[in-house]
């Protein structure tokens, strides 16, 4: 199986986290339009976290309890989660699928 190693998750999670950081950088600055950036942050963030769900989800040999502790951890920690993802797409893809 091939791996795609652009993925729709890397682009996403690496737009959220660019708005997010600007986004705070404008607001210590106190610039105009953070709000803006901001938004797009939390919605490219809702993002990444549905697709990184689903994938977790399309996936036959994981189990329940781990697809469970994906989810719990894409919903509660998702920064975290997002980055231990994002870093290690690859080895989780070759490990299930």
């Amino acid at each position: 199986m091939e791996i795609k190693t652009n993925n729709l998750f890397k682009r996403i999670f690496a737009i959220a986290f660019f708005f997010a950081i600007i986004s705070i950088l404008m607001r210590i600055n106190h610039l105009d339009n953070d709000s803006l950036f901001l938004s797009i942050g939390v919605v490219s963030t809702l993002v990444y976290i549905v697709i990184g769900i689903f994938e977790v989800y399309k996936s036959n040999r994981i189990g329940n309890t781990e697809k469970a502790l994906w989810t719990v951890g894409f919903i509660v920690l998702s920064f975290f989660v997002g980055i231990y993802y994002f870093m290690n797409r690859e080895r989780i893809i070759r490990k299930y699928n």
